[in-house]
């Protein structure tokens, strides 16, 4: 942000002083600026009713200097202005760019010029006593001036354009020259200009009539000459060739053959072929016969196993008496002769396999599972039962 204030010192200063000096700091962010290679211009407005945030009319502007880091004003460049409040804004143009800096960024800084003793300010309406003191002051100024000696001529200064600034349409033009400060001789104009009032709109002009052209000459049609193969254009020779140059030939590393390709092609059909024909033999369907049969025998053999296994939780063993619901006095004798210690045969009760023989494919024959024999003999004998008298 950009602030711009004015010492206290000379802020305020009476009408017709022109030998004093305004002091303004301008910084940037706090940070003085390089002014080195920039026009400062002061812009000056006067205020309505001392109302400081409305400017009234724009009423002058003031080259700025540069001193100790600081801008100042001088009172003789703005000895035009009548007493009253101003309020003043710093223009630091670059001379490189042409673009504008306005100091401060928000508000203005501030001054005010004082009535003198003679209350001049207005010189369409001075009092006649005040034009006689006026006039006598003159003649005595006049008369202890003496004629000097001739000076030395002067340089022809140097004028360049600097910036213009556009106004309203209702502000007054302005021009300020700036000497340069690596020339003091060499001034920059800046101008002041305010635009013009838009005017009306003009009328509408009558559209334009052409008249169609004529018909451009047949081009001329491009051939081939025959020998040469170049492009001949009516007849001048061209020099361009018409019909492409031959390539290079192929690198046949770096491809299949027909010939390559139709014996892969033909060794994959062979192997699809021997494939399914494979699939297709009667070899292959007697082992899936075989292998069907010996599914049928296995599971026949384990429902044996699982019926012989349920019979013998149901049977009493050997060493326990039978049991009978009838009482002992009505139980009929039984002679020693007809008790025997010896169990029933093998024969005399229902007898399992102890092993069973499968066909395997390749007439090999399988032997059951030792435990399922073994199971099957102990539960084939089964204790004999008491001859009952």
């Amino acid at each position: 942000m950009r602030t711009l204030t004015i010492a206290d010192n000379w802020k305020d200063w009476k009408f017709g002083d022109t030998d004093a000096v305004m002091t303004f700091t301008a910084l940037d962010d706090d940070k003085v600026p390089d002014f080195s290679n920039r026009t400062l211009t002061f812009k000056i407005a006067s205020t309505l009713n001392n109302d400081l945030e409305h400017p009234k009319d724009f009423a002058a502007t003031a080259t700025g200097y540069i001193q100790d880091k600081n801008v100042i004003l001088k009172t003789e460049d703005v000895k035009q202005l009548t007493p009253g409040n101003y309020i003043v804004e710093l223009w630091a143009m670059s001379n490189d760019t042409q673009k504008d800096a306005v100091y401060p960024s928000k508000g203005f800084a501030q001054f005010t010029i004082e009535e003198n003793s003679m209350k001049v300010s207005d010189v369409t309406n001075i009092p006649s006593m005040t034009i006689n003191a006026f006039w006598n002051a003159v003649m005595q100024k006049v008369g202890t001036l003496t004629k000097g000696a001739k000076g030395d001529p002067g340089q022809t200064p140097k004028i360049v354009m600097g910036s213009v600034t556009k106004l309203s349409p209702d502000a007054q033009p302005s021009a300020t020259l700036v000497p340069l400060q690596s020339d003091p001789n060499t001034y920059t104009l800046n101008l002041q200009l305010p635009q013009g009032v838009q005017g009306e709109q003009g009328l509408q002009g009558i559209p334009g009539v052409g008249s169609k052209g004529l018909d451009g000459n047949n081009g001329l049609t491009p051939t081939i000459d025959p020998k040469t193969k170049h492009w001949m254009i009516g007849g001048t020779d061209t020099g361009v060739i018409a019909e492409g140059q031959a390539g290079k030939d192929a690198d046949p590393s770096k491809y299949v053959t027909i010939v390559s390709f139709n014996q892969l092609r033909q060794q994959v059909q062979d192997n699809a072929t021997a494939l399914d024909a494979l699939q297709k033999s009667a070899v292959n369907k007697d082992l899936q016969t075989q292998i069907a049969n010996l599914t049928s025998q296995v599971t026949d053999l384990t429902s044996q196993v699982k019926a012989l296994q349920e019979a013998k939780s149901d049977t009493p063993k050997s060493d326990e008496p039978a049991k009978s619901n009838t009482p002992a006095s009505d139980k009929p004798a039984i002679s020693d002769s007809a008790k025997s210690d010896t169990p029933a045969s093998s024969a005399d009760s229902p007898s399992t396999p102890a092993s069973s023989s499968t066909t395997t494919p390749d007439s090999t024959p399988a032997l059951a599972d030792p435990d399922t024999s073994a199971s099957s003999a102990s539960t084939s004998t089964t204790p004999t039962s008491n001859n009952v008298q």
